[in-house]
């Protein structure tokens, strides 16, 4: 049975009434259904403004970059040039090099390609604008620390994809910028997608919006529109409008077919994106990760991925039995506005929301296991202690880790398994924290998993963390 289309009149009163309850400043969404695309937009492109966003308008995908990364290298994989089993070392030149040698010379590209390399992966991302910007960034990553061992764990990692990106231009000969432009932007027909902001400010741009202070629910405009070039392949610096999202969706749904009809991956190997290659323990994010994409259901299969960069937040999620693939583009979207859109479209067309942050449940739960403190980077700790009513969560702040939360404690209420509910202002709505332990339940908890991140208990380090650079915000 053929799935509906949206009415379009419908999607934009829906639009409009969200980001007005979200007080979000300037949006879009798309929806494509078997061939047929609707896309509308709301709001302004700045605060203190009166530049409307329109469908023309051009947003920063942030991490759904990862994705467009991923599908360089499967490229390449269909091409007999990359095989994902082998260690990434084996492409790169020069070498990657980690605080861990022997994880450097055995992590595989398709541990990278899952998030499950284990090495810190919110490193610093200097401001290097020269072709071989991707490059350098590799290259300081020397000292970044192991979280858990390759392939034991999921770990979201910016790092592991610069280090994907940096395998396509040894491999390609060129810069990740001109693979991308070369193999997917001008194949697939995308007019309006860059990722030079030389080429992206000639095109209308919505602007960011971050909380005024730390813990504000006021936004204000930020003051650099993209990051730096070093975080391309991870998703600094790809910009591009919905209908242009919409048509690499399409690209996926087709199972590597152009609107040309060249074919630009495999069928086969399109499909194995899409597959579960690690276990995703977030219970509100999906349960597995493939080579890319975040499986939001095992069945009907819906993938998709989002990201949050300079004030801005992207969400695509594709359905590729029913030929569906939706997507939300938003200015200054701190409390969910696109998640909330997506989910009622993907129950309208597909009959499944998007993964849901789990209830509290009533249980006398053994919480001595998860007592301790756990290390999200050198600029965050987490002190899991516990009271009379229940655990506490005390997060440490510094650098633009204080810039977005300051320092704040928070209840942790139980949510089944070895999962609980926190809050972590600005949001209001709680997210799920749940506990891990690599080698198996027994003993104290080993990792701390929130936000697609796992934390170590800090004593399992001895030596300083490298300065992060990426805030919360980044995904």
């Amino acid at each position: 049975m053929l799935t509906p289309m949206v009415d379009r009149r419908d999607l934009q009163q829906r639009l409009d009434d969200l980001a007005h309850q979200y007080r979000v400043p300037g949006a879009a969404a798309g929806v494509l259904v078997g061939g047929r695309v609707e896309v509308v937009a709301t709001g302004i492109a700045k605060l203190g403004t009166s530049v409307p966003v329109t469908t023309d308008s051009v947003f920063l995908l942030a991490s759904l970059t990862k994705v467009w990364t991923a599908t360089l290298v499967l490229q390449l994989v269909d091409e007999g040039l990359v095989d994902p089993s082998l260690p990434v070392n084996h492409y790169l030149d020069p070498s990657l090099r980690l605080a861990n040698e022997e994880v450097a010379r055995t992590v595989t590209v398709g541990q990278l390609l899952s998030h499950s390399g284990g090495f810190f992966g919110d490193a610093a991302e200097p401001n290097i604008r020269s072709d071989d910007a991707v490059e350098k960034i590799v290259d300081s990553y020397r000292d970044l620390v192991q979280l858990h061992r390759p392939g034991a764990l999921f770990s979201y990692s910016n790092s592991g994809y610069n280090v994907l990106g940096r395998l396509v231009e040894c491999v390609t000969g060129s810069t990740w910028d001109d693979a991308l432009r070369t193999r997917l932007i001008e194949p697939l027909g995308l007019g309006s997608t860059s990722t030079l902001p030389e080429e992206t400010m000639t095109r209308p741009l919505v602007v960011g919006h971050v909380p005024a202070a730390p813990g504000s629910h006021d936004l204000a405009p930020v003051s650099t529109w993209l990051d730096p070039r070093t975080s391309g392949p991870c998703g600094g610096t790809l910009a591009a409008t919905p209908a242009d999202l919409l048509a690499f969706a399409r690209h996926h749904l087709e199972n590597g077919l152009a609107p040309s009809g060249a074919r630009l991956m495999s069928a086969e190997t399109t499909r194995s994106m899409r597959e579960p290659h690690v276990v995703q323990p977030d219970p509100s994010r999906g349960p597995a990760w493939g080579w890319g994409w975040s499986i939001e259901h095992l069945e009907p299969r819906v993938v998709g991925h989002i990201g949050s960069t300079c004030g801005q937040q992207s969400r695509l999620v594709l359905a590729p039995d029913h030929g569906v693939a939706i997507c939300v583009m938003a200015s200054g979207d701190v409390q969910g506005m696109g998640d909330k859109l997506v989910s009622e479209l993907l129950e309208q067309l597909v009959g499944v929301g998007l993964p849901a942050t789990p209830d509290p449940v009533e249980a006398d739960v053994d919480v001595t296991p998860y007592v301790g403190r756990f290390r999200m980077s050198d600029e965050a700790t987490i002190d899991v202690r516990a009271e009379a009513s229940g655990l506490v969560a005390s997060f440490t702040t510094s650098g633009r880790w204080a810039d977005f939360h300051g320092d704040f404690s928070t209840p942790m209420t139980y949510a089944g398994g070895t999962t609980f509910l926190m809050t972590m202002p600005p949001v209001t709505d709680p997210v799920a924290a749940t506990f891990l332990w690599e080698d198996g339940a027994d003993g104290p908890a080993t990792h701390l998993a929130s936000q697609m991140r796992v934390a170590p208990r800090s004593e399992a380090f001895t030596r300083s963390w490298p300065r992060p650079g990426s805030s919360p915000d980044s995904v």
